[in-house]
């Protein structure tokens, strides 16, 4: 249950709470639909982004956070006990933090729509992780709570994907000298979160980025709108990158890869029994076909390699237990439908 400071923090945050959708004037037509396709029309003619299907929803909304502990001792195990965890807008990644030491909820900061929720690791992993729902609804102030485990199931959802040494979901590197370079080595890093009136997201800051045999500062910008399970990823850095990467944890699965004539926007994608529930949990890149230079793997993940330059731009989305998109084909048709969406709505 949320207490009083919980609840005051997602109140102040929430971009929408409305029974009909999105009180963002250019979407301002109920949010429940039943298919991708439906979706796609009502945003091809609203010119906003595309918004899932979306049944029976009671609340509409995006928010972001990082939850940070105040008051806590350290244990002798070195894991902070104590105190309570407070949403700030700002914070410096501090020189001596430690993996698992529970400074941050959740090991970092998150952002949701009613859909799904997304998380990043603030260390030297940077991956983006999944909370899958079990009904639309906005719930990361509960989530990471002392005396609670988002790793297994309970009435909100679960943290439903296994990480590793991966990137994740959309976590950002580049391709150098045929191996792919996370943001893995870094002088200094810090997170601004911001919640405005059309999404909710995060922006981070990485300074002396190791990369590619140098040195640079990266900016990454993650955002989320109300009734989308998108994540749009922006980066940018002041040395230009040969070759930027993005991918999709491997898990054994095929992947799913659109074709030559998808048109504008492109996806890698994987479908099948991947979450930490064991079932089926769809995942998807979306990416400009301009910016593509290939798909491939590495031990760990599916690639998508996008054109060098000083900034990159893509997309991703994760599906978890949704009631219309329950199969490969309905999961494939979803994927299609929003690549078309999204050219419509640049």
């Amino acid at each position: 249950m949320l207490d009083f400071t919980h609840k005051a923090a997602l109140a102040a945050a929430v971009t929408l709470i409305s029974m009909s959708g999105c009180t963002d004037n250019r979407n301002s037509q109920p949010a429940a639909q039943s298919e991708p396709a439906q979706a796609l029309q009502q945003n091809a003619s609203s010119g906003a982004e595309l918004a899932d299907p979306i049944a029976d929803v009671g609340v509409s909304g995006a928010y972001a956070e990082l939850a940070v502990r105040r008051g806590g001792v350290s244990g002798e195990d070195g894991k902070l006990q104590g105190g309570e965890y407070v949403p700030v807008d700002f914070m410096q990644l501090p020189d001596d933090h430690q993996i698992g030491n529970r400074l941050f909820k959740y090991e970092g900061p998150g952002w949701e729509s009613e859909l799904v929720a997304y998380r990043l690791y603030f260390d030297e992993r940077a991956a983006i992780d999944i909370f899958g729902k079990t009904k639309p609804q906005l719930v990361l102030p509960e989530v990471g709570q002392d005396g609670t485990d988002y790793h297994a199931l309970a009435d909100w959802g679960m943290d439903v994907l296994k990480v590793g040494p991966s990137l994740g979901i959309g976590g950002v590197g580049v391709w150098h000298e045929g191996k792919l370079e996370g943001v893995r080595q870094f002088t200094g890093a810090s997170v601004n979160v911001f919640n405005e009136v059309e999404s909710s997201g995060v922006r981070l800051q990485y300074q002396g980025w190791k990369s590619a045999d140098i040195e640079r500062d990266l900016e990454m910008t993650l955002r989320i709108a109300p009734g989308s399970r998108l994540t749009r990823v922006h980066t940018k850095t002041e040395v230009p990158a040969e070759t930027w990467a993005t991918g999709i944890v491997r898990h054994g699965l095929e992947p799913l890869v659109s074709g030559k004539d998808s048109g504008e926007w492109g996806y890698l994608a994987t479908w099948g029994a991947q979450s930490l529930a064991d079932d089926n949990l769809g995942m998807a890149i979306f990416f400009r076909n301009a910016d593509l230079q290939r798909i491939t793997d590495d031990e760990y993940n599916h690639l998508v390699l996008l054109k060098g330059g000083h900034e990159a731009e893509y997309q991703f989305a994760a599906v978890w237990r949704d009631g219309d998109i329950q199969s490969r084909v309905q999961f494939v048709a979803y994927l299609n439908a929003t690549a078309q969406a999204l050219a419509t709505d640049q």
